[in-house]
């Protein structure tokens, strides 16, 4: 990772900030959730937000439905500088259903030790539900879901 943002001239946890917001989905594309996230205090991913915001790689946008919360939104340049530098970060692995069945046993009982907050993809949480027709819904908010959503990783997940 350290190569792959040393290459296009970002400090690392700009990185992690571009990549997070790519897998994000639209209840966990806030600064608190990068806190939250990356472990990380306001102040710090305040400053990396704005530097970051000023190189045009993400936009703050208000939320539609709660104009106090800002959404942060990668730019089309943010997502060019991203697919540059994921060349050298995503391995090639095989798709073994069985060892990706135990990761996700280990990462669950890990997040359960550890009190950590969930962050996984809506499709393993426990609170998505599948409607007829290829559609899903949050039972945690009660909103629909389209295909892209359950991809992306939200704060609230649970196994």
């Amino acid at each position: 990772m350290r190569v792959a943002a040393t290459a296009e001239g970002i400090q690392l946890v700009h990185l992690e900030i571009l990549r997070f917001l790519s897998i994000a989905n639209k209840y966990s594309n806030t600064a608190q959730s990068l806190c939250d996230y990356l472990g990380q205090t306001k102040g710090s991913i305040s400053q990396s937000l704005k530097l970051i915001e000023e190189a045009g790689h993400i936009e703050r946008k208000a939320c539609e439905k709660d104009g106090r919360v800002i959404r942060l939104h990668l730019s089309d340049a943010g997502k060019v500088c991203l697919k540059r530098m994921e060349v050298h970060l995503l391995p090639d692995l095989p798709d073994d259903e069985k060892r990706v069945t135990v990761l996700k046993a280990l990462l669950s009982d890990w997040q359960t030790q550890n009190s950590s907050q969930g962050f996984g993809q809506c499709k393993t949480c426990r609170f998505n539900q599948s409607l007829t027709g290829h559609k899903f819904k949050c039972g945690l908010t009660g909103e629909a879901l389209s295909k892209s959503d359950i991809d992306k990783i939200c704060q609230e997940h649970v196994f």
